[in-house]
């Protein structure tokens, strides 16, 4: 009795996975276009309100004046200073406070956080600075350092530096002791808990912290330009305010907003990309 010959093994060849491409949900790109479309609507509702009398244009000047006053500025400049140097000037300002505020505040927001004797020493500054008006001591950072870009950016680093240490300290008081716990056990030592473990953890509340102290920071440059500057965004909308000039005022006031989403934008993707094991709701 012969045998069957053995059939030989068919050998599969792996399948090539497919080119993942990146789609956005539906949802989304529907929530933008609703978005965009809401701003359109916006746009021509006011610039229609003008063009029929129903909104005095020398009062609120329409979206083409502005756009014209933007596009004039852009040119030829507002009082000898370039729309470019106004812009750099209010963010570079925003973003040397800030910037300062997080080398200071991060550190020790961390430091109060697992010390009980540095958070005894410094919780009470950082409670009593977090309340207070930062304009309130515009006027001795003047008398003290001069009406310079130095009293602006300490006026910002008061302002952004109690909600960043704040928030530091927060996030890592509120790392679950099961997680130190279980560190301990697999024997991590305390270093290797606080950078591994602790720090991790307390990431997205410190980077929660920078958010709202950028936005702090952002909407005090332009008051603190109102009271003293001769440049920046918040100087020129003043500027202009006094010489009636409201598509000016109203370009600024754009500008300004815009600029800001931009920061706070910016901000967020460096949360999204550094922060990657951030659940996303």
């Amino acid at each position: 009795m012969e045998l069957p010959a053995e059939t030989p093994a068919v050998t599969e060849e792996p399948a090539v996975p497919a080119r993942r491409t990146r789609r956005r949900p539906v949802g989304e790109l529907r929530r933008r276009w609703v978005g965009r479309a809401g701003v359109v609507t916006v746009l021509l509702a006011w610039q229609g309100s003008v063009a029929v009398g129903l909104i005095p244009g020398d009062l609120l000047p329409g979206p083409i004046a502005v756009a014209g006053a933007f596009w004039h500025i852009l040119w030829h400049g507002y009082r000898d200073t370039t729309l470019l140097f106004d812009v750099a000037s209010t963010v570079g300002r925003c973003l040397a406070g800030f910037l300062l505020a997080l080398l200071v505040g991060v550190p020790l927001g961390l430091w109060m956080g697992v010390n009980r004797v540095a958070a005894a020493l410094f919780d009470y500054l950082v409670q009593f600075l977090r309340p207070l008006p930062p304009l309130s001591y515009m006027i001795l950072l003047i008398l003290w350092f001069g009406t310079g870009n130095l009293s602006k950016i300490l006026l910002l680093f008061l302002t952004a530096f109690p909600i960043v240490a704040s928030a530091a300290m927060a996030g890592v008081r509120g790392v679950p002791r099961l997680r130190t716990q279980a560190a301990e056990m697999l024997g991590a030592n305390r270093r290797q808990i606080f950078l591994q473990v602790m720090l991790p953890s307390a990431a997205p509340m410190i980077f929660t912290g920078l958010k709202i102290a950028l936005a702090a920071a952002f909407s005090t440059v332009v008051a603190a330009e109102f009271v003293t500057a001769h440049s920046g965004l918040g100087w020129m909308v003043l500027s202009a305010s006094k010489y009636l000039q409201n598509a000016t005022v109203l370009m600024g006031v754009v500008l300004l907003g815009l600029i800001g989403m931009a920061l706070s934008r910016g901000l967020e993707l460096l949360d999204v990309r550094l922060v990657h094991w951030r659940r996303v709701g």
